[in-house]
């Protein structure tokens, strides 16, 4: 099949339906076609269900080897020397592409289903394309989500987004570890005891509070189960354990991610880790807020940014 596989697999005029070769032709293919080596940029592998016939084999080892075709040549869109918005030029892209894959890839199942035109080794096939270019969005995020001005989401999310797949098994994507090196092992010595304050390091707390009360004002901070003066007390409580509140978040998360991360320098402690710790916070849709959540939503130049901005110069 000529072309990029995330192209011509779902083509109307040439795509999977049309493939009626024989057993005998995709096993002489599957002798023929070499396997291209994995990409060294990769941050996932996927465990996927191997194939049991010489065509699924066959379409396995073509999606797989254009998967890490793109997934190799993504670094090479992201030189070290670029300016910041040479990469979020670059980014969006990249993401342009994959978002391309993944909606002609929704739009082919749905069609294919409505016909019932797929059997059995192309359902196993257009699977196996759906999470490749699935695996290319999250690996362009994952390594390059610094440079995105829109939120990012988790594989789950990714799924459910382009397929409304909200069954996905998210567990096939197994992240890599960096690689390890061998290295002579010290004495243990006892781990320090997580901090339970977040640390403001003013000595003169008004200018927060005033800080937070202008949030509140001009973003929608908190909803009404909350008020500012119990976000100030737990900000500059000594323990954080010690108070029976619960922020509730109003503002949207990428919002709230990047007033984090302005606020960040003003305190020793204060970061997606230690709110994930601290156990307080929770999200508009009733979940603890969790590290993960505030670095995926990390975005440059969230809704109100100006606003935001304009508020903490007053700590300045």
């Amino acid at each position: 099949m000529k072309g990029n596989v995330f192209a011509s697999l779902v083509s109307i005029t040439n795509g999977l339906h049309r493939d009626n070769r024989s057993e005998r032709e995709f096993n002489f293919l599957n002798s023929e076609l070499t396997e291209t080596p994995k990409a060294n940029n990769a941050v996932f592998k996927v465990n996927f269900k191997r194939p049991l016939n010489s065509k699924k084999e066959y379409y396995f080892k073509l999606i797989s080897n254009d998967t890490e075709t793109e997934l190799e040549a993504l670094k090479s869109q992201f030189p070290k020397d670029a300016t910041e918005p040479e990469n979020k030029y670059n980014y969006t892209v990249q993401f342009n592409k994959f978002n391309k894959y993944l909606k002609d890839i929704a739009a082919y199942i749905k069609k294919q289903s409505i016909s019932n035109d797929l059997g059995n080794d192309a359902d196993y096939t257009i699977n196996y394309l759906k999470v490749s270019a699935i695996r290319l969005y999250a690996e362009l995020q994952e390594q390059y989500g610094q440079f995105s001005d829109t939120a990012l989401f988790s594989i789950q999310e990714i799924a459910e987004k382009y397929f409304n797949d909200t069954d996905f098994d998210a567990s096939i994507f197994i992240k890599l570890e960096a690689d390890k090196k061998e290295v002579v092992k010290k004495p243990s010595t006892p781990k320090s005891k997580p901090k339970t304050s977040f640390g403001y390091k003013n000595k003169d707390t008004s200018g927060l509070l005033k800080v937070l009360n202008d949030f509140q004002l001009r973003v929608d901070l908190l909803d009404n189960r909350t008020t500012v003066q119990q976000l100030f007390n737990l900000l500059i409580a000594k323990d954080f354990t010690e108070a029976n509140t619960q922020i509730y978040i109003q503002c949207e998360t990428t919002q709230f991610s990047y007033i984090v991360d302005v606020l960040k320098p003003f305190f020793t402690g204060f970061n997606p880790t230690s709110i994930e710790r601290s156990g307080k916070f929770i999200t508009k849709t009733g979940t603890l807020l969790k590290a993960n959540n505030l670095h995926k939503n990390k975005v440059h130049n969230p809704k109100e940014k100006e606003e935001i901005d304009n508020i903490i110069q007053q700590l300045q």
